[in-house]
């Protein structure tokens, strides 16, 4: 059924039928209901959506490119502050949201035919394919957290500066041989110890940047080579955390890091849980630090030291950068260590 056979039915031109749909006020009320009883009865649906935004040259939705599966946005707490800063933004300016997933295979056959105005990528791999789909097509992207790429304006943080900062205050405490657990480097599955390579040549900016950070202020004070050893965990959540924190918390004697940094605070959490299973008390035999302020991490037990970042913000800039285009290419976020009772002296200082 099309707009045309509606018209013919009703006895008036093309141009009528569609201005009851999409100008009302063009027509009496008692014409355009004429219409629309009209178009029900015949089983038309309306003027096509995608025919619309094709003719005004525009969609009103913006795409938000997320790095894992669609269920994880939802589970995550740091994606969801996102997330919620975007909506925040696209709904106070009348817009809609997609979401498109990165799953392997599908992901640039939907960049490539999604029909929205400006696509939000988050946290992507330097290289990703999707990614590089929506700059090819002279989409408007906007990059959150990383990587800075040519064409794409980005909303990030400074995480070498943020990770330094967690770094240091442990190393002024006192501690001297220090544990990191990152989230993935590489889309490879890959958990375990990192070597000086992979960390070179990681394909995401935002870990890759944050173990600069961790690893700069250990060198900065002096620590000994092996001085911090670091372990991979492919996945996000408390359980990585957890078999993270084991892994590390399990090393013999003097390999045993006193204090750990954790990449998010979602792994931190699960660093938390793997010391009380092995009988260690945080902050006493082991501080730990995290990274993003997550509202989870106030509540724990003990709370939380970690670097605070404003992803509720940053997700309201990065739709806001897509409504009313800036200048800057580049829009840094400040960030500032929260110090709470997971960090401490080390046992047997005076």
């Amino acid at each position: 059924m099309t707009l045309a056979e509606v018209a013919a039915s009703c006895g008036v031109s093309r141009m009528t039928v569609s201005n009851a749909y999409n100008h009302p006020d063009q027509l009496s009320a008692e014409l355009r209901q004429r219409v629309l009883a009209t178009a029900e009865e015949l089983g038309y649906g309306g003027p096509s959506a995608a025919g619309r935004a094709l003719k005004r040259g525009r969609s009103d939705v913006l795409g938000v490119l997320l790095t894992e599966a669609l269920p994880y946005a939802f589970g995550d707490p740091g994606t969801v502050s996102f997330l919620h800063g975007v909506t925040a933004a696209t709904a106070a300016a009348g817009l809609a949201l997609q979401l498109i997933p990165a799953a392997a295979g599908t992901a640039e056959r939907l960049v490539r035919d999604a029909a929205v105005d400006g696509l939000i990528a988050h946290s992507p791999a330097d290289d990703d394919p999707a990614l590089a789909v929506a700059l090819r097509r002279r989409l408007p992207t906007v990059v959150s957290g990383g990587p800075s790429t040519a064409g794409a304006e980005c909303v990030t943080i400074d995480n070498v500066a943020g990770a330094a900062g967690a770094a240091r205050h442990l190393i002024g405490l006192g501690h001297r041989t220090l544990g990191v657990v990152t989230w993935r480097l590489h889309s490879d599955g890959y958990a375990g110890w990192v070597s000086e390579a992979r960390v070179a040549s990681a394909r995401y900016e935002v870990f890759r940047l944050r173990l600069l950070g961790y690893l700069s202020a250990a060198a900065e004070a002096g620590l000994p080579p092996g001085a911090v050893r670091v372990w991979e965990q492919p996945g996000h959540s408390v359980a990585d955390g957890r078999a993270a924190g084991r892994a590390l918390l399990s090393l013999p004697g003097p390999e045993r890091p006193a204090a750990v940094l954790a990449s998010t605070d979602v792994l931190a959490l699960g660093v938390l849980q793997a010391a009380r299973e092995l009988g260690l008390d945080v902050p006493r035999d082991l501080s730990v630090t995290g990274y993003d302020d997550i509202e989870e991490s106030g509540r724990a037990v003990p709370p939380l030291t970690t670097v605070h970042q404003d992803l509720y913000q940053q997700g309201q800039d990065c739709a806001r950068r897509l409504i009313s285009p800036g200048s800057a290419t580049t829009l840094l976020h400040p960030t500032r260590l929260i110090v709470r009772a997971s960090t401490a002296l080390p046992l047997g200082s005076p």
